[in-house]
């Protein structure tokens, strides 16, 4: 499995949302994450929780912006590792 493969598929497989401040730390402890990949994954989150996208009016743009940037940064991002960063970071700002 690719690095990025490996960062995607830690970042998609979290499934407890009602725990959603838990997100990052289950996630960087995916089971064969390497150092490296959980340093990505430190790097996305941290993108996904940039204040430049957060601060705005609405707290929809919020979500759209933090969307936009990672699919412009990390155009090897799947969807459902996106959706479920901007939805951790959402979180986040509440």
């Amino acid at each position: 499995m690719s690095s990025n493969q490996q960062v995607n598929e830690a970042l998609e497989n979290f499934s407890e949302w009602a725990r959603p401040w838990t997100y990052v730390r289950e996630t960087l402890a995916a089971k064969g994450l390497t150092g490296q990949n959980a340093a990505r994954v430190e790097e996305v989150w941290q993108e996904a929780n940039s204040s430049t996208h957060w601060i705005q009016p609405s707290f929809e743009s919020g979500a759209e912006l933090a969307s936009a940037a990672l699919r412009t940064r990390y155009s090897w991002l799947s969807e459902a590792a996106i959706s479920n960063l901007v939805r951790g970071a959402s979180y986040m700002w509440k």
